[in-house]
């Protein structure tokens, strides 16, 4: 039976699947998409026009294309995150190294089905990924994998937690959705993807909360991947207001703070506001979840860790996409319409 809603999302529920596709689904879908040949990490392009030309086939199972659509027609303040459960990834998981995860992932992942997964759903949804320069040498899929040298950071390499956020948040690019694909974790440990929705923080915050948090009297520095790995100088960050517009609130926990008492205070109320509401999702292999970057903030926690080994090899793979490339194309390197210059 095809998706016909989303399921209400209530603040302070663990997210269930907004649908699942069933085994045979995902398995005549994981066939089509390991027909794929091109080399994502190196024929992007190419990539990315076969996966066009298979959306168009008929092979895409009814329940997904029904759920891009539903997922288009919703209000992304009213339904920030989404998840799919049973989706098709590589059934060859393999462990990269500690030291260079990323390196290791070009040697040893040979088949690319997580990756096409992920172009498929860009592509029924019209939100094509970007790169950084500055992030994986400009790769468009990313690693949410740890990394020894960033273990203690917060960034998508970390190993323990990482607070709430949104993605580039100080970006001159900042991302319109995140898409994360589960790929490996253990069942020994609960590691949860959370999430809390800008409008429900937002409407918590009193009168004079919320005028304090639009004036910009805050400071967050740039993201630890764009700074310590980037190869482009980004400058300081600039003062910000808390939120702007009806929904839009820009905030690292534990970075972002208030020039003043009072509007640290503000920030002290948001992150408490966040940790009442926070929803999560524990995500395990096949688990697509959706996040509209700007309507929500996000975090990894660490609920129950029975096993240390597990958690250094734990994969979501993930992109970063826009509604549209045409805005950012003054961002762009000449040339590479999808790579963000920095």
């Amino acid at each position: 039976m095809a998706t016909t809603s989303i399921p209400a999302q209530t603040p302070g529920d663990t997210i269930a699947p907004d649908t699942t596709l069933s085994d045979d689904e995902r398995d005549t879908l994981y066939d089509a998409l390991l027909s794929i040949d091109a080399n994502p990490y190196r024929q992007y392009p190419g990539f990315c026009q076969q996966i066009v030309k298979l959306a168009g086939s008929g092979v895409v199972p009814m329940r997904l294309q029904e759920y891009a659509d539903l997922r288009r027609g919703v209000s992304p303040s009213d339904y920030p995150v989404g998840y799919l459960a049973n989706a098709p990834f590589d059934r060859d998981v393999p462990i990269f190294d500690y030291d260079e995860p990323v390196l290791s992932k070009y040697a040893l992942k040979t088949t690319y089905v997580a990756e096409a997964f992920l172009v498929l759903w860009a592509e029924l949804v019209g939100t094509p990924g970007i790169g950084y320069l500055n992030v994986n040498d400009g790769d468009v899929f990313q690693d949410i994998y740890p990394k020894r040298a960033l273990a203690h950071t917060q960034s998508q390499k970390a190993l323990r937690q990482i607070c709430f956020h949104k993605d580039l948040a100080n970006h001159f690019v900042r991302p319109d959705y995140v898409y994360m694909l589960g790929m490996r974790s253990s069942p020994a440990n609960l590691v949860l993807t959370t999430f809390a929705s800008n409008r429900d923080i937002i409407a918590r915050l009193d009168e004079d909360q919320l005028a304090l948090a639009r004036k910009p009297c805050f400071t967050t520095p740039w993201d630890d991947l764009t700074v310590l790995t980037g190869k482009v100088e980004v400058g300081e960050s600039n003062s910000h207001a808390l939120v702007s517009g009806d929904f839009d609130l820009r905030l690292f926990e534990g970075r972002t703070k208030g020039l003043d008492d009072d509007s640290q205070a503000v920030v002290d109320a948001v992150v408490s506001i966040i940790h009442e509401i926070k929803r999560g999702v524990n995500v395990g292999p096949g688990d697509f979840v959706i996040t509209c970057n700007n309507h929500c903030v996000h975090a990894k926690e660490l609920v129950h860790i029975a096993d240390e080994d597990a958690l250094r090899t734990r994969w979501i793979l993930k992109t970063v996409n826009v509604d549209a490339l045409a805005p950012h194309s003054r961002s762009m390197v000449e040339g590479v319409p999808y790579l963000v210059r920095g």
